[in-house]
């Protein structure tokens, strides 16, 4: 059976909305600097997969060593 605990939601929940947070800032910035919609996106795409990969591996840590 799988269990998911209240915390390990709301830690992925979290990972998402920081993931959304950094994509809507690459995006800004990139725009601001000029590049064409289509740079602008793939910046975007980017810090969100990065971001949400090192949220799920920080909170993979923080569930391992806590037990």
């Amino acid at each position: 059976m799988l269990h998911i605990s209240l915390a390990l939601i709301v830690g992925i929940g979290f990972a998402v909305f920081v993931s959304v947070v950094a994509a809507a800032t690459a995006f800004a910035l990139s725009r601001a600097e000029g590049e064409t919609m289509f740079a602008s996106v793939r910046w975007g795409a980017g810090a969100f997969a990065g971001a949400l990969t090192l949220g799920i591996l920080i909170l993979t840590l923080f569930r391992s060593v806590a037990g």
